[in-house]
């Protein structure tokens, strides 16, 4: 699943500004983020901040 959130949260503690992508498995585990550089298919907006837990 593809989320588009304002900013990204990392695990160092670092608040990544995006706007970001964050791409999750069904169970909602994290997988991956990347820039979001303009529209993306199959890309829903959640806005505010993405904070990955470990």
């Amino acid at each position: 699943m593809k989320r588009a959130y304002h900013d990204i949260l990392l695990p160092d503690g670092t608040l990544q500004q995006g706007p970001v992508v964050v791409e999750t498995d069904e169970g909602g585990h994290f997988l991956s983020w990347h820039f979001l550089e303009g529209e993306e298919p199959f890309t829903e907006w959640h806005g505010g901040t993405f904070v990955i837990t470990r």
